[in-house]
């Protein structure tokens, strides 16, 4: 371990930098060369430095852009300590050494996020000494520590006052590694906004540039035996790492799939009315909303599918209510793996407290930040690659088509978009049957992951039947998530009791599907969009 004589400081982000620097030069008496903006406050609390144009005599040049880069910084960073030819010439050009790097970066991913920056304003953020510094430090880590950020300051002055004013090569290694995922994360940023402001219709660019941090690891994989962990995009501001977990235990990999679904159906239904959706292996086994009451949307939403909903998710879109609480652990008893909602009633969480394992989240204001949430992409990662998309948050209703005799009334016509929404959230192909009640609408038989559209229609007529609802078919509408290929679907439907049918149309076969309904008396809308979910 080699003893720390000589650092140099320039930092953007200035917390904790003081107390520091005085532990630097105070108990160890290492020199400090200092830049003009810190070397200021540095000065301004008694610590003496080095101004690192006296080091250089050298100038800062072009109203700062020019402050470190010069042989004498770089150099004394970079040379070789144990190689006599680097050795050599430091000695030939008085190159003394640096052993210490403090340096974070100008804070150019906050800046650009604030509205109507402008583009002079975003380039003169665009740090070139600062990574120049910290990149040379991390590739010389056996001979010079790197500290990118203020995290690490208490760390390091353990690790120097346990090791007498060294660090060891353990800690240098790993914060070499974090200087180089630091930059990654720091050159991406810029690719990405210089791609949007010079190149804004260039939705998927040539190269794409993601870069990842840990939030936690996950309790297991999609199996037991399987590893994982969550990641967020460090270019994402809203995301799931928004989601604070109150209790329960750990997340699983699964339960992340399922959090994440349940956060879309959520927003695809908005604040309007009391929302509850039910999910199990990330489709929906039950959704409900109610515009006064929201124990009855839950309650409603639970009466679809109580069996799928033992060890589900459940997600509501207002303050949960103690009453919701109640009905939940108390009256129902029911076994839920994850409950989430904006924020809780106090009497709410110490009933739902009671149950030690299930995860409680709160998601605070993430329904408010729709736009943001789906302007980058939907990734899914494939053998040996990704493929990307854009995240399906347009308007589910891209045309309002009732190509039927029979027309929809207008409470049919919220009843059939609540079926449409529902099914767009079931995994293709879907089906799902609705029944409107005096305050709102619920579904009363999901289907989901069939091969075919009669099947899935079938199944969800038999899930409905199953639990309870074969008079609610009657006079019910249905949703499916694709055109029928067949006038059979339609068929199986309106035997059970569907009078109206929403689907985006686009089969060949159209004009036989929509002779079928007017034959049956039932009417048909073509809404235009295909909303598949794989």
């Amino acid at each position: 371990m080699k003893t720390i004589k000589r650092a140099i400081i320039s930092v953007y982000d200035k917390s904790g930098i003081i107390e520091f620097a005085k532990v630097l030069q105070n108990e160890f008496r290492i020199e400090i060369l200092s830049t003009g903006g810190t070397g200021s406050l540095l000065e301004k609390n008694g610590i003496k430095h080095t101004k690192i144009s006296e080091f250089t005599n050298s100038p800062e040049m072009f109203e700062g852009r020019i402050k470190t880069l010069h042989p004498k910084i770089e150099g004394g960073i970079l040379f070789r300590r144990g190689l006599q030819s680097d050795i050599d010439d430091a000695d030939k050009y008085n190159i003394k050494p640096i052993d210490m790097v403090v340096c974070n970066l100008y804070q150019f991913k906050e800046a650009i996020e604030k509205p109507g920056i402008a583009l002079d304003d975003a380039l003169e953020l665009i740090d070139i000494g600062g990574p120049t510094m910290i990149r040379s430090a991390a590739k010389n880590f056996p001979d010079v520590i790197v500290i990118p950020s203020p995290e690490y300051y208490n760390e390091i002055i353990d690790e120097l006052r346990k090791n007498k004013g060294a660090i060891t090569e353990g800690t240098r290694i790993i914060l070499a590694q974090d200087v180089f995922a630091i930059m990654a994360d720091y050159n991406a940023a810029i690719a990405s906004y210089l791609q949007k402001v010079y190149n804004p219709n260039a939705f998927f660019p040539h190269t794409m540039i993601k870069v990842y941090e840990k939030v936690q690891d996950c309790r297991y994989g999609e199996n037991w035996d399987q590893k994982a962990a969550y990641y967020k995009d460090t270019l994402s501001t809203h995301g799931l790492h928004n989601l604070k977990q109150i209790s329960g235990k750990e997340i699983s990999f699964n339960n992340y799939l399922d959090i994440d679904s349940c956060m879309q159906i959520l927003l695809d239904f908005g604040t309007e009315n009391y929302t509850t959706a039910i999910l199990k292996h990330t489709s929906p086994n039950g959704i409900a909303i109610d515009k006064n009451d929201q124990l009855m949307s839950v309650k409603k939403a639970f009466s679809t599918d109580p069996l799928s909903a033992f060890g589900g998710i459940w997600g509501i879109n207002k303050k949960l209510s103690k009453e919701v609480a109640d009905f939940i652990v108390n009256k129902e008893k029911i076994f839920l793996e994850v409950i989430m909602a904006p924020s809780f009633e106090d009497k709410a969480l110490e009933i739902l407290k009671q149950k030690k394992n299930m995860i409680i989240i709160e998601y605070g204001d993430f329904l408010s930040n729709r736009n943001d949430i789906y302007k980058n992409f939907e990734i899914r990662s494939v053998l040996g690659g990704i493929i990307a998309q854009e995240y399906d948050s347009k308007p589910i209703i891209k045309e309002w088509n009732v190509v039927s005799k029979k027309k929809v009334t207008d409470i049919e016509k919220e009843a059939l978009i609540f079926a449409y929404k529902v099914s767009k959230w079931a995994k293709s192909n879907s089906a799902c049957f609705a029944q409107i009640h005096d305050d709102g609408f619920y579904t009363i038989g999901i289907g989901a992951g069939q091969q075919s559209r009669v099947h899935v229609v079938k199944l969800a007529i038999q899930k409905a039947i199953e639990f309870g609802h074969k008079d609610n078919l009657k006079n019910s509408v249905m949703g499916t998530d694709s055109f029928f290929p067949f006038p059979d679907g339609l068929e199986v439907a309106v035997e059970a009791g569907a009078t109206a049918i929403i689907n985006p149309g686009g089969s060949i076969r159209d004009d036989e599907v929509i002779e079928r309904a007017d034959e049956l008396n039932c009417a048909l809308v073509f809404c235009g969009k295909r909303v598949f979910r794989h």
